[in-house]
Order: C-alpha cells, then sequence, then structure tokens
C-alpha cells in the first residue's frame, strides 16, 4: 500500500526510492536498497516561492522539459547533479537492544554524479544494505567539488568524483554543484541556447512519516521523492529564468543557487 507524505514544498530537495531487489530477505534481515532521484512528471501550474505562491510557469514533461512562461519558453534538455553524504537516521534504542554502538542505527552513502532522466525515469544514486531498524529522517546534500573537507575519508571520495566530473566536463568550477543545458525561446521568438553551471551548496534534513521500517518483513519498501525543475527556474508571476544569461561558455559566471533549489524536490511516498 502507498501511503502519501508530506508534500511541503520548502522542506524537500530530492528524490529519494528505496527499491526491491531480487534476491528475497528475511525478517530482521538487512534489506538491499536502492537510493534513486526521480524527476516529477506531472504537467501543471506550480508555485515557485513558498506555500503563499500560487502561480508559475506550466510545466511539460520531457524529455526535453519545457517550461512555459509568461516571458518565453525555457527548455531544459539535460540536468547533472552532485548528491553527497545521504544519510538515513534510525531509532538509537534499536542500536541498545542489540548492544551495538549508536552508529548501527545510521546508515550513510558516498557521494555521486548524476545525470538526471527527463522523462520521469528514476536515476539510481546509491544502492547498498541498509541494517534492520526504523528510519525517521533522511538527510543528504547538494555538494560542490571544493577541498574543504575535515573528514579525511569524505574528502578522498569528493577528490575521486572530482577526476569522474573533470573526465567528462574539462571545465567544471570547484564550486559548482550542478549543470543546466537548454534554450531559451522569448515571446518575439528569439532562441538562446545555455549552458548553466549552478552555485547550490545546501543540506537537507526530512522527516520520515510514516518512518521506513527494514527488516519486520521479507518485503524491501519503496521510497521517493520527486524533483519539480519548475520550482527552481520558474517565478511566481508566471515568468521562466532567462538562463542565458548565466551561460558559461559566454560569461564565465556561475548561478547561485539556494533556496530555490530546496524548494524543487517535494513529494515522498512509501510503497510496502
Amino acid at each position: 500500500m502507498r501511503h502519501p507524505l508530506s508534500k511541503v514544498v520548502v522542506l524537500l530537495l530530492g528524490a529519494f526510492t528505496l527499491s526491491a531487489c531480487d534476491d528475497s530477505i528475511g525478517v530482521n534481515d538487512p534489506a538491499a536498497v536502492a537510493l534513486n532521484f526521480q524527476v516529477s512528471t506531472e504537467s501543471s501550474a506550480q508555485a515557485t516561492s513558498g506555500p503563499a505562491a500560487t502561480s508559475g510557469p506550466l510545466r511539460v514533461a520531457g524529455p526535453p522539459l519545457a517550461l512555459e512562461g509568461t516571458n518565453g519558453t525555457l527548455t531544459i534538455d539535460e540536468i547533472r547533479l552532485i548528491v553527497a553524504e545521504v544519510e538515513l537516521d534510525g531509532d538509537d534504542d534499536a542500536c541498545e537492544d542489540q548492544g551495538e554502538g549508536d552508529d548501527c542505527a545510521d546508515f550513510e552513502a558516498p557521494p555521486r554524479f548524476l545525470d538526471l532522466p527527463l522523462d520521469g525515469t528514476p536515476v539510481e544514486a546509491f544502492v547498498g544494505l541498509i541494517p534492520p531498524n526504523t528510519y525517521d529522517e533522511l538527510e543528504f546534500e547538494i555538494e560542490d567539488l571544493e577541498d574543504d573537507e575535515d573528514d579525511t575519508e569524505f574528502a578522498a571520495e569528493i577528490e575521486a568524483l572530482r577526476a569522474e566530473i573533470l573526465d567528462e566536463f574539462p571545465d567544471w568550477p570547484d564550486e559548482a554543484t550542478a549543470l543546466v543545458a537548454g534554450s531559451f525561446e522569448s515571446t518575439d521568438g528569439e532562441v538562446s541556447s545555455f549552458r548553466v553551471f549552478l552555485e547550490a551548496e545546501i543540506e537537507v534534513e526530512r522527516d520520515l512519516i510514516p518512518p521506513l521500517v527494514v527488516g519486520e518483513s521479507d518485503v524491501n519498501p519503496d521510497l521517493t521523492i520527486d524533483i519539480r525543475p519548475e520550482i527552481w527556474f520558474g517565478r511566481s508571476d508566471g515568468s521562466v529564468l532567462e538562463l542565458q544569461s548565466w551561460d558559461y561558455d559566454s560569461t564565465g559566471r556561475i548561478l547561485e543557487f539556494e533556496v530555490e533549489m530546496e524548494n524543487g524536490f517535494t513529494e515522498i511516498e512509501i510503497d510496502d
């Protein structure tokens, strides 16, 4: 049964799916889970500046992803994203009952570089065994490649990810956390292409209601959060952000994103 959770736009940042694997599991066994990100496929006018906003651009499902605004149409062909330090926080009491340390309640995953499908297909970010527990909070970050980490293990993971990204995008700035490519067509028919790097280092903490329970049955539960790019690039007056103004190839500029990007990750559902 699917239990819809809160859709409060201001609290969320990403899509998270725990998907079943082919191998069966037993009660009290770890569950093999995959963490996925998914662009929402619903076409709708969506609030873009928090709960008070009631209007915004009309999003047309892709690919490509088209955002139709009052000032023109923003077409998105590609979204790349760095996701880091994904963590599920569990019940510490369960650790005491098992005679283990507090770390048994948490699951952490390393940083990944994602190519988000624009047709609503989930993309796998992480996969691994989750220890039996009741998990009541999801934490994760949108991260850059700057070498400013005190944690030596995480710094090494970021360095390895930097090498992977620079192999595909040699000009990726260290301070960038995402890349968006596409075009903007104004109302007078003028078309401008863009390739924009976003600076949006954000940490998100989200309560899971109901909690994610692992190990009480032989079913691997699914957990999904939708991404809504129209909230990132739309405005409450119905217009869209003209991203060509931050085209990196022609301007060398990086677009700073904070609240808008955090608000663009909206819905959590659990399948069990």
